[in-house]
């Protein structure tokens, strides 16, 4: 873009919807992200400058939502085969001990995921093609991918569906398109 006389900055956002400061980032880099960095001083949303070239705040999205969003997809997968196997009650419990409530956490988070899913599948496909391009196995998102599509009809819920709904949906092998 740069021979074209194309002046780029590449960005990626991490965080939830801008409404206040400190919530929401946008990484720029290129050369001319300073610049553009500027425009945003003004409003809640975060900005932080990582380089001159062109790409890495992309693939620092690609970083930080492969351990948010990847980790979510594992543990979906997780408590589908735990529940598929009938040992999901004792994994619980052991998440549980000495006070924990790491299983309740797990059990809402992945509740709480279904009116994301169906975008996170797209994410997980661009994230899988991103660990490809750097040498290494992008597989693990691509699985997550279809995880994410298993449970991509409760988009538009109008409440968290059960966890054992959620579970079922899981391990049903079907996937929205």
């Amino acid at each position: 873009m740069g021979q074209a006389g194309v002046a780029f900055v590449d960005g990626g956002i991490i965080g939830d919807p801008a409404w206040g400061p400190g919530h929401t980032w946008l990484y720029l880099s290129g050369n001319r992200a300073q610049d553009a960095a500027s425009l945003f001083s003004a409003g809640p949303l975060e900005t932080e400058v990582i380089g001159d070239r062109a790409g890495k705040a992309s693939a620092l999205k690609m970083c930080y939502a492969a351990n948010t969003k990847g980790t979510t997809a594992l543990l979906c997968g997780v408590l589908a085969v735990a529940e598929k196997l009938d040992v999901r009650e004792e994994l619980e419990r052991q998440w549980s001990r000495n006070g924990s409530d790491y299983a309740e956490q797990v059990g809402e988070r992945v509740r709480r995921v279904t009116a994301k899913a169906w975008r996170f599948a797209g994410e997980m496909d661009e994230i899988s093609e991103t660990f490809a391009s750097a040498g290494l196995p992008g597989e693990f998102h691509a699985a997550a991918s279809v995880l994410y599509r298993r449970i991509a009809g409760f988009k538009d819920a109008a409440s968290l569906p059960p966890l054992e709904t959620v579970l079922e949906a899981l391990a049903s092998g079907e996937t929205e398109s």
